[in-house]
């Protein structure tokens, strides 16, 4: 062969190579991939496995709950991709209520034919010709599809369908993401993923974030560039375990507070007894309050009311840090009666630091009493701050902390909640939990603890073998069921 028929075949591979490569289809993560990419707006974003999630609910074993979702999953399988993960971005600023204002989904089409004519013939929807896709909405709902990509944008109030859904085709036609993004949108732990972006989080909000100097703002998107926390939902036979990790920039590693400590020493100052639930904190006031006033000046003195201003006022303290060293802890004791009602009784502590116990020394000089601050239970001053003891019957002297409770204390924020024995209704209104009563029937108990790196809450389920998924459903459907006067769903 010679040269210059080397040289046509040479060049002819890399024209079929290039062409074939134009016409590769795109994987699912690429084009969430590419929606994300410079998208300012997206607070939060990952990925769900619905089916597996499902799966482990064990919904096919619920009679009619298996008629109806079973044979919907079916119906969609033949034109969805309804076995693979659903990607999710939810856009800011985000509400009071703490809902996104904008959620777009993403979603694999195996058949856009059959996706047409079940979304015509069986669901009735008026479809709709863009520039390379087709479009229909009901209400707050937008859905486009093409090819092998389906997108629906769920947004309130919101007049610009066609604008919306070619903005997120265009998107994700785009570049795909690279470094943190990249390596969340690719993580596979757990059954559910989430990353959220400190600095669109910052760049959507509204309010007191934004009423500081242009140079003061700047340098704050400068701290929270890259800066990204981590979330994975886990489902387990027993648990269900939600685990965070803190990805960020050197300079906001820099001003984290948490301040944990192996040897627990909020426990000494707690009492004694088998307590039913504890919370603890451990952290440097002073960074906590350098890097609370850097992102909101006020933030502090709204949150924690007129309490502390009160008690500023009386101190001549003009900052947290010259009243509270950074300690704080509270238990919960009690034991149900029959009926699985009980009467709380609780242990506190507050560490104050020497200033604010020298004012309080002051104070109970000029005959005021403890008892006398509104808003404050009564105390005691002890040698590093003050306590409230209401469980004083253990005779004991020892602090048992329940199974499960072993790190109490240890991290800079720590939690436990121990149900074995309690009503779950009187629990849910007691702690003003009302939403979240199906896990407070399923659960025995729950743990939470949090440092500078992230952190773990770990529900334990009343049944140690069964999947805490399929708990929840059991106990959904009989509540479903009782609702109804019946049992025909088992």
């Amino acid at each position: 062969m010679s040269f210059k028929n080397i040289t046509i075949a040479l060049f002819a591979l890399l024209f079929l190579a290039a062409c074939s490569k134009s016409e590769e289809k795109r994987e699912m993560n690429e084009y969430f991939s590419a929606y994300l990419n410079d998208n300012e707006e997206v607070v939060a974003f990952g990925k769900a496995h619905v089916n597996t999630i499902l799966e482990k609910a064990d919904y096919s074993s619920v009679g009619m709950l298996n008629m109806i979702v079973g044979s919907e999953i079916e119906k969609y399988d033949a034109f969805i991709d309804a076995k693979g993960p659903v990607y999710y971005a939810a856009h800011g600023p985000l509400k009071k209520d703490g809902a996104p204002e904008k959620v777009v989904l993403f979603l694999r089409v195996k058949d856009q034919g059959g996706l047409k004519s079940y979304l015509q013939s069986e669901m009735s929807f008026d479809l709709n010709e863009a520039d390379g896709f087709e479009y229909t909405s009901d209400g707050d709902m937008v859905l486009g599809f093409r090819e092998h990509l389906a997108v629906i944008v769920l947004e309130s109030n919101s007049n610009k369908e066609l604008a919306t859904i070619t903005d997120v085709f265009k998107r994700a036609e785009g570049k795909v993401s690279t470094g943190k993004v990249a390596e969340l949108i690719d993580s596979d732990e757990g059954d559910i993923q989430m990353g959220v972006s400190l600095a669109n989080l910052y760049g959507t909000a509204s309010g007191d974030l934004k009423n500081q100097p242009k140079s003061d703002q700047k340098d704050l998107e400068e701290m929270l560039n890259d800066g990204y926390v981590k979330s994975s939902v886990k489902f387990e036979n027993g648990q269900a375990v939600i685990e965070m990790k803190n990805m960020f920039g050197k300079e906001l590693k820099s001003k984290m507070f948490l301040a944990g400590d192996d040897k627990a020493p909020i426990l000494k100052e707690l009492g004694s007894g088998t307590p039913r639930m504890g919370f603890s904190i451990n952290m440097d006031v002073k960074k906590m309050e350098d890097l609370a006033n850097q992102l909101s000046p006020d933030a502090l003195n709204k949150g924690l009311g007129g309490q502390y201003l009160l008690v500023r006022m009386a101190t001549g303290s003009r900052e947290l840090n010259e009243l509270w060293d950074g300690k704080m802890g509270v238990l919960m004791f009690g034991d149900p009666d029959e009926s699985g009602a009980f009467t709380p009784e609780f242990n506190a502590y507050l560490g104050v630091s020497q200033k604010g116990r020298d004012k309080l020394k002051e104070m109970e000089g000029m005959g005021i009493s403890t008892s006398q601050i509104p808003g404050i239970p009564p105390f005691t001053i002890e040698e590093n701050g003050i306590s409230v003891m209401s469980n004083t019957s253990d005779a004991s002297g020892k602090l048992n902390l329940p199974k499960g409770a072993e790190n109490f204390g240890k991290s800079g924020i720590s939690f436990f909640l121990n149900l074995e024995g309690l009503e779950p209704d009187e629990m849910a209104e007691m702690l003003d939990m009302e939403e979240l009563a199906i896990v407070l029937k399923v659960a025995k108990f729950v743990s939470f603890e949090f440092n500078n790196e992230g952190g773990k809450i770990i529900i334990t389920a009343k049944d140690g073998k069964e999947n805490v998924l399929k708990q929840a459903l059991t106990e959904v459907m009989k509540e479903v069921s009782g609702n109804m006067g019946n049992n025909f769903m088992f």
